[in-house]
């Protein structure tokens, strides 16, 4: 996918889209300090001052239905906790563990923590994509853990082991003695016809991808050799899906049609843009 420069907001704007730019700076922070302020407890700030945590190999010789076994931290007297998953679920356990409690291992495909709440604002520019994204190698400092970037594919509950899988290399077990699955939930159509072709907003490379598609979609229309039908067409938005993220992107992109853009292109496309 290209990449497209897109128009900064216009300065001093008021009203609910400046409101919620400034709201949103002042609680993620325009630099990492005030990030660190939303998401970091006093232990986890302490956590920085300690060891590294260890490095993660498999066990010599240790082989479990043709596959090799992780050998995870097991400190005598805790109980080792793998939890899969970096979203929601998965990272408030992870705040409301005991610094020492587990020895903590978590898998994820993904290494951040996405606060979804302000996805519908990174599609348009209000918020950036840093700003609402943590490391879990961060998250899970605070408790010592370690993180293996993995897809969890499959579960031995009598063994107490998860199959784990990485693009392009061989698959691992890896052992526990308590587990936490907080992988959430794909996304999902619900019968409709032609939905699954469509954009969807769940993760960053989806509001990364609705970012693309609106400026490339203008540019398009503003060719000379770009047709009228042709522009009403790239210039026609819809949203499928009343809840709170379908309502919340959709007031999002109007403002950003109406309030910003309108500053940068001709009169006669602005006119052309439904929503």
């Amino acid at each position: 996918m290209s990449t497209r420069a897109e128009p900064e907001p216009v300065a001093g704007r008021q009203g609910r889209r400046g409101f919620k730019r400034t709201l949103a700076y002042w609680t993620l922070g325009a630099g990492t300090m005030s990030s660190l302020l939303y998401y970091m407890s006093k232990d986890e700030i302490e956590a920085f001052d300690a060891e590294p945590p260890l490095e993660l190999a498999l066990v010599p010789g240790a082989l479990h239905q043709g596959h090799p076994i992780v050998q995870t931290p097991h400190t005598a007297g805790r109980e080792r906790l793998v939890v899969l998953g970096s979203g929601w679920g998965a990272v408030s356990t992870l705040k409301a563990l005991e610094c020492d409690a587990y020895d903590v291992t978590v898998i994820s495909p993904d290494n951040y923590f996405i606060f979804t709440p302000l996805l519908p604002s990174v599609t348009v520019g209000t918020v950036e994509f840093r700003s609402v994204l943590e490391a879990i190698r961060r998250i899970i400092k605070r408790t010592r853990g370690s993180y293996i970037e993995a897809a969890a594919v499959d579960i031995d509950l009598e063994r107490k082991m998860v199959l784990i899988e990485q693009a392009g290399e061989e698959k691992a077990w890896v052992p526990y003695d308590r587990l936490v699955v907080g992988v959430g939930a794909q996304s999902v159509t619900h019968g409709a016809t032609g939905l699954e072709f469509c954009h969807k907003l769940k993760t960053i490379n989806d509001a990364r991808g609705i970012r693309q598609h609106i400026m490339a979609n203008f540019e398009k229309a503003v060719r000379p050799t770009t047709s009228l039908e042709e522009k009403q067409r790239l210039l026609t938005f819809v949203v499928c899906g009343g809840g709170p993220t379908g309502c919340e992107f959709a007031a999002e992109l109007y403002d950003f049609l109406t309030e910003d853009l309108k500053h940068y292109f001709p009169k006669a496309v602005q006119e052309m843009v439904k929503v």
